[in-house]
Order: structure tokens, then C-alpha cells, then sequence
């Protein structure tokens, strides 16, 4: 009995101590839950603070992108203007040695036709003419479809004579003359349509249409003008309508339509200033067609029609001279092939080109141009070959030959020749020349050799002298210049 009692008193104290261990067991976990519930609120704050900063600061980082972004466009927009809203100069200038020599034909005959016994078989020499030649460009440009561009000049001979003779503006600026400062560029272009099928552009002012397709390497100049240099070599003012056909007909093809003015002999008189009043002297009008039929980059194919109204000449019966007498019309065709071979280094470096040019006079009825009432027609051909001469880098050798009938007249007054327009040679024309670079194309120089064989009168005037009454029996020219551009 008393063992039964003593282990119902052992089990209860047991009991008794299980239930006081649960409870606080039970207490424990309760604080535990209690403590692991204010970690996760104090976590979800923390990761609500978390993402909110975040968010605060890609939002931030945002706004300085799209500042920064702001800020770059308002630059280049400024930049853009600054670079538009100014003048770009440039510079070439010119320093030449020429050694000057003619030769009278024992026939030679003055200009009148009579015998000029004067000069006949005389044989005249410069060994030393020097020239300065400076082009001042200026250039300004709105968009790229609009821009402007001039350029002033200065072509002086050594101790040039203040009182020197004046040349006519279509050759002003590209003779040796006085140290006068003279307008050789002055035009902008207006370019539209560029979506249409043949997009086009207008000009208008004064533009030297000299140094064109094929005579830019005599001269050393790596692009050409715009005119075929064949039949035109002057400077000019008209205006012009291009009309860009590479879309439309073949590549690198467009037209060219100028219309221009070359002599207007209006007088400055009061009280009635700028009126014509001398009614055998007109204005002498051009029209010109200057066409890219195909370029490619290697194969380049060029043509001209030229018409010059009211070309000078003198009556039939010999009452004036000098006045307008007729039409002058002009054609040429002119190829140049850049590269002949790929596989050959020589043969890809270099250049063969030829062209082919017509002119006809066509006088008024009572008329003479070329000294005849009749239409006559003069030819020429032109070839030369480029290569190079192995020694510097980029330099070249050229080789040139020109024929023109007796009857041969292109309108190329202002061609950089002191001795005449070797293009115009009525006979045989031989040329050689050595394109050299000194300081890459910022400073180069040329040594040039030209022998001009006239087989007929020098063709030297506007279409009133007889190219059948002999002047000059030849002519020639060695010419030595550094240039330098920027």
C-alpha cells in the first residue's frame, strides 16, 4: 500500500513538472514567434526602403541620361550653327618661273593683211618672266542644300607696269597683269528635289569656267572645273539649272543648262548711265550644254554644245570691224580612263584620256567671221597620257598633243598659257609636264614645256582675224612653279 502510495505521489510530481517545463516551453516559442514576426516587419520595411531608393535612383539617373542627352543635342546644334554662321577661307598661291619664245614666220602678214615686214622671220625672247598668282576663296554654307562660294584674285607679273594694259573680263583674272585684286568667283547654289527622280539645282553670279575636264592636269590640279576644257576656258557670269540624271538615265550622269553674258557694251554716260547706245556693237550672249554622260569612278565620258551669239567680225564691204557679225557654235566629246590595268601597279596609277571638238562660224548675211561671208568649220583633237614617274609619292609625268584645223576657234581666251591658248592651236601642239608633290597636296610644284607649231594664223582674237594670213611660225613655253594651298 504504502509502495502503490509513494509511486502515485512520484507520478504526479513528474506530471507535475512536464506541465511546468511545457508552459514555459510553450512561453519560449511564443516570444520567439513574436520576435521572428518583428524581424520580418522590420525586414519588409527595410526591403521597402530598399526598392524605393532604387527606384529613386534610376529614376534620378534617368533624368541626368535624358539631361546629358538634352544638353549634347544643344551642343551639336550649336556647333552646327557656329560652323555655318562664318566664312571658310582658302588659299593658292602661285609662284612661277616662265621662259617666253616666239618665232615669226618668214610670210608673216599684220592683221590688215598686208605684209609684216617689221617682224617677218624675227625671233623674240623672255628667259625670265616671273608671276605671282594668288586665289582667295571664300565659303559659306546654310545647309547642303544651300551654300555660297567666291574667290578673289591677284595674277601679277614681276614689276608689273601700274598702268598695265586691262584684259577683258572673261580673261581678267587669269592673265598676268598689274597687283589688282579682282573678282574671279562670286556664286550660290540652290539645291531642291532631292526626293524626285531627277533632283536639281540653281546658280547663279560669276564663275571661272576655267581649268575644266582634261586641262586640270596641265595645270596640276587634281579636280577638274565644270566646263569641257576643249572648247571653253574663260570666266564668266550667267546662271545655270542642273538637272542630276544618274537616277534616271546612267551613272554619275546629269545636264547642265547656262546661260551667261560675255560682253555688254553699255555706257556709264549721264544722264542716261548703263544704255547701249552703239548699235553695232551687241551684247554677246552664251548658251551652254555641259553634260556627264557616264563616271563611274574609272570610265568618265563628258560632252558639250556651246553657242556664242552675236560673235564678232567685221562688214563685207570693210565699213567696221570688231562688231557683232554672227553665230559661233561648238562641240566636244571628251573621255578619260583612270587605272588602265589592275594587275599592272604602273598601269593603275595612271591616266590616258581624248577628246574630240568642233567649232563653225556662221557670220550674218554682209558679214565676215574668219575674215568670210561663208560658214566654216574647224576641227581638233586632243590626247594624253598620265603615269607615274616612280621617284616621289604621288607624283606624275604627262605627256599631251593637240591638232586644230585652220578654221579651228573655241572660246578658251582665259586657258593659263603666257604664251596663248595652246588648245586653240590652229596646227600641232606638244606638251610635257611633271606634277610633283612636295608637302603632300598642301605643297606641290610643276615643271612644263610647251611648243606650239602653228601651221596657221595664232588664234588669238574673237573670230575677225584670217586664219589663212600666217603670224607666228611657232611659239613655246617653259614653265617652273611651287604652289602652295590650304
Amino acid at each position: 500500500m504504502k509502495k502503490t502510495t509513494f509511486s502515485l505521489v512520484a507520478a504526479m510530481a513528474v506530471a507535475g513538472n512536464l506541465l511546468g517545463d511545457e508552459a514555459a516551453l510553450q512561453a519560449q516559442i511564443q516570444k520567439l514567434m513574436e520576435r521572428i514576426e518583428q524581424l520580418e516587419k522590420a525586414q519588409g520595411t527595410i526591403q521597402t526602403e530598399t526598392k524605393t531608393t532604387l527606384e529613386q535612383t534610376q529614376t534620378t539617373l534617368q533624368e541626368i541620361k535624358e539631361e546629358q542627352t538634352a544638353q549634347s543635342d544643344m551642343l551639336s546644334r550649336v556647333n552646327a550653327q557656329s560652323a555655318n554662321d562664318n566664312i571658310k577661307w582658302d588659299i593658292d598661291f602661285r609662284t612661277a618661273y616662265h621662259n617666253l619664245g616666239y618665232q615669226y614666220a618668214d610670210n608673216a602678214m599684220k592683221a590688215d593683211g598686208t605684209p609684216d615686214t617689221a617682224n617677218a622671220g624675227k625671233k623674240l625672247t623672255n628667259p625670265s618672266l616671273f608671276t605671282n598668282r594668288l586665289w582667295l576663296g571664300m565659303g559659306s554654307k546654310v545647309n547642303n542644300d544651300l551654300f555660297f562660294y567666291g574667290q578673289l584674285a591677284v595674277y601679277n607679273y614681276w614689276g608689273a607696269d601700274t598702268v598695265a594694259t586691262s584684259d577683258k573680263v572673261w580673261q581678267a583674272n587669269s592673265r598676268p597683269n598689274e597687283v589688282d585684286l579682282g573678282l574671279r568667283q562670286a556664286y550660290f547654289v540652290y539645291k531642291f528635289g532631292n526626293d524626285w527622280d531627277v533632283p536639281m539645282s540653281f546658280s547663279a553670279g560669276r564663275r571661272a569656267a576655267t581649268d575644266g575636264f582634261l586641262a586640270n592636269h596641265r595645270e596640276g590640279t587634281a579636280k577638274p572645273g565644270s566646263p569641257l576644257a576643249h572648247i571653253t576656258n574663260m570666266e564668266v557670269d550667267g546662271a545655270m539649272v542642273q538637272f542630276d540624271l544618274d537616277q534616271v538615265f546612267l551613272p554619275g550622269s546629269y545636264l547642265k543648262v547656262v546661260y551667261g553674258r560675255a560682253h555688254d557694251p553699255i555706257g556709264r554716260t549721264m544722264p542716261t548711265p548703263y544704255i547701249d547706245t552703239n548699235a553695232k556693237d551687241d551684247q554677246v550672249d552664251f548658251l551652254v550644254l555641259p553634260m556627264s554622260v557616264y563616271d563611274n569612278g574609272q570610265h568618265k565620258l563628258m560632252a558639250q554644245y556651246s553657242m556664242i551669239m552675236n560673235s564678232k567680225g567685221d562688214r563685207i564691204d570693210g565699213s567696221d570691224d570688231k562688231i557683232d557679225a554672227g553665230t559661233t557654235h561648238l562641240a566636244a566629246v571628251s573621255y578619260q580612263l583612270d587605272g588602265l590595268s589592275e594587275e599592272n601597279e604602273f598601269l593603275e596609277e595612271s591616266t590616258l584620256f581624248a577628246s574630240a571638238a568642233m567649232s563653225s562660224t556662221n557670220p550674218d548675211e554682209g558679214y565676215r567671221m574668219l575674215e568670210s561671208g561663208e560658214n566654216k568649220t574647224g576641227y581638233s583633237v586632243w590626247a594624253g597620257f598620265l603615269f607615274p614617274d616612280m621617284m616621289t609619292d604621288g607624283g606624275r609625268f604627262g605627256l599631251e598633243y593637240n591638232y586644230g584645223s585652220k578654221y579651228w576657234s573655241p572660246m578658251t581666251w582665259a586657258e593659263d598659257s603666257a604664251i596663248g591658248s595652246k588648245i586653240a592651236t590652229r596646227g600641232n601642239a606638244y606638251e610635257g609636264y611633271w606634277n610633283i608633290p612636295i608637302v603632300g597636296k598642301n605643297l606641290t610644284a610643276q615643271i612644263r614645256y610647251t611648243y606650239l607649231d602653228h601651221n596657221h594664223r595664232a588664234n588669238t582674237t574673237c573670230y575677225w582675224d584670217n586664219p589663212l594670213e600666217p603670224n607666228l611660225d611657232h611659239s613655246q613655253e617653259l614653265r617652273a612653279f611651287v604652289r602652295y594651298k590650304y
